[in-house]
């Protein structure tokens, strides 16, 4: 019998499931978030090694019987980043062999029904990744304006609030996110949201967390907000694209998988969107919405590191006995919706 971990470390959490050659998911951990570049290596490797040592507990196994680890882990973005977090992970000795990849590899994996095909990440910020049929693969640098992204949480948190001033003060459209955005952020006018968001009085996290605001104004006809979304599903699917395009996947039926909770948002206006781009390029795509948490993803790249065929009943194992486990994330509700 082999054993693998698989562990995604995101910004604001850090998963690790142990997980056997038949795809039994035997324990799983979690921790805060452990990017690097945001909380210092020697913190990320705090949450890391606290979310491996609860699942191998949980599993009733050391890193001594574990074959393989892969850690998919949003720090990874640069090649000296690689470099430094394969070393580090390392010494945390949580298998034989360590594996570093970028996160968005754990959601491609765990939207998959194959080993190949397009991911979209859009949460507080973006990221995109793909792998071919024979291996290769492709991603996004994900760093921001300094890599060319534009779409992801936190720029639409910003652009409704840029909206909201702009109705306001003349230049731009009325919207009904004035409204909505003054009573969720519980200010009295535009003047006053705008002098407290130029003393940081209002935290970054609050503007991100308007974002579902904007698809409730869409689905009220407001124009505003229906073009503010339309712009984000363009560039989201240009973003396909253009991954699309390196592995040459256009001619295929590839799997796009769409991550993140902004593509969480009531209606149907941003998917319709990023199809209606996608399909431009690759007209037998299909959109895949993530149901697993990424950390699936991330434990199947380990059991294929360690030379396992990832079969449908695999598949079928691991999907079923991960909500199997008392810590998993929602395991009850679940359960109960089962």
């Amino acid at each position: 019998m082999r054993y693998v971990i698989g562990v995604d470390g995101g910004a604001t959490k850090t998963h690790a499931l142990v997980v056997d050659d038949m795809g039994q998911a035997l324990g799983f951990g979690s921790a805060g978030g452990s990017n690097q570049n945001v909380i210092g290596l020697e913190d990320a490797l705090v949450e890391i090694g606290s979310a491996v040592n609860s699942a191998l507990s949980d599993a009733q196994l050391t890193g001594h019987n574990v074959a393989v680890g892969c850690f998919c882990l949003c720090g990874a973005a640069l090649p000296e980043h690689f470099a430094t977090l394969q070393t580090s992970v390392e010494s945390l000795k949580p298998a034989k062999s360590v594996i570093i990849k970028n996160d968005t590899f754990a959601t491609l994996r765990a939207g998959l029904s194959r080993s190949w095909g397009i991911a979209l990440i859009c949460g507080t910020g973006f990221n995109g990744a793909g792998r071919a049929p024979d291996g290769s693969e492709a991603r996004y640098a994900a760093l921001g304006t300094w890599s060319g992204d534009w779409v992801g949480g936190g720029t639409l948190g910003e652009e409704i609030i840029r909206a909201v001033m702009r109705g306001y003060d003349g230049r731009g459209q009325p919207t009904v996110l004035n409204k909505l955005v003054l009573q969720a952020l519980d200010v009295s006018d535009e003047q006053t949201l705008m002098v407290r968001l130029f003393r940081k009085e209002i935290r970054e996290r609050a503007v991100t967390a308007l974002v579902p605001l904007l698809f409730e104004a869409a689905l009220m006809g407001d124009e505003v907000a229906r073009d503010l979304i339309i712009r984000a599903g363009t560039d989201l699917g240009l973003s396909a694209n253009a991954l699309i395009r390196r592995l040459s996947l256009q001619y295929t039926d590839v799997e796009v998988v769409l991550g993140g909770s902004v593509f969480k948002g009531k209606g149907p206006l941003l998917l319709d969107t990023i199809r209606e781009v996608i399909y431009q390029l690759a007209p037998n795509a299909q959109l895949v919405r993530l149901k697993n948490e990424p950390v699936v993803g991330a434990a199947l790249l380990a059991l294929e590191a360690a030379g396992v065929t990832i079969t449908p009943g695999i598949s079928s194992q691991l999907d079923g006995s991960v909500r199997q486990l008392s810590a998993y994330p929602d395991s009850k509700s679940r359960e109960t919706a089962n």
